[in-house]
């Protein structure tokens, strides 16, 4: 009698989200961290949030994320509270 063969896979799956800009990297004060942190706008918080642009509004509105507003009113979103919200989750 043969012996039946087996064999096994292993797939390990990463990923990674780059954002492309034309500019630097724009940096703020947040108030939350007491620092001058890397902050991103509400799409690419989206973006590397895996969710939706209105999800991230919501989590805003929760105080679940930190931001802060420019004078011409766009809104930034500090990438440190994007951090923490991660490893939350």
């Amino acid at each position: 009698m043969k012996k039946k063969e087996k064999t096994v896979i292993t797939i390990e799956m990463r990923q990674r989200t780059l954002i492309h800009r034309n500019r630097q990297k724009i940096f703020a004060w947040c108030e939350w961290c007491a620092a001058k942190t890397l902050v991103v706008l509400p799409d690419e918080a989206a973006k590397l949030r895996g969710i939706s642009p209105r999800a991230i509004y919501r989590q805003i509105e929760d105080g679940d994320l930190h931001f802060t507003e420019t004078e011409n009113d766009a809104l930034l979103i500090c990438n440190n509270s994007l951090s923490i919200k991660n490893k939350k989750q």
